[in-house]
C-alpha cells in the first residue's frame, strides 16, 4: 500500500485568521497552489513546506506526517 504525505495546513491557516490568498502571498506561491496542498493533491517542495512551517509558527511534523503514521 502506498503512503501519502498528509498534512493539516488548512487547520493552521486558519487558526491565523489567513485567507488562502494571504498565505500564497506570505509563501510566495499561487493561490491555486495552496488549493492543492490543502486538498492534499499536491505534495509541496521541502524548500514550499519549510516556508509553511515558519509562516504557520509550526514544526514540519506538525504540519506534515506520511499517512498512516499518525
Amino acid at each position: 500500500m502506498k503512503h501519502g504525505v498528509r498534512n493539516c495546513v488548512k487547520e493552521y491557516r486558519k487558526a491565523k485568521g489567513w485567507t488562502q490568498d494571504q498565505l500564497a502571498e506570505n509563501i510566495q506561491v499561487t493561490r491555486q497552489t495552496v488549493i492543492a496542498i490543502e486538498k492534499q493533491r499536491y505534495e509541496p517542495s521541502i524548500g514550499t513546506a519549510i516556508k509553511l512551517s515558519s509562516v504557520l509558527e509550526c514544526s514540519l511534523d506538525q504540519l506534515f506526517w506520511i499517512e498512516g503514521d499518525k
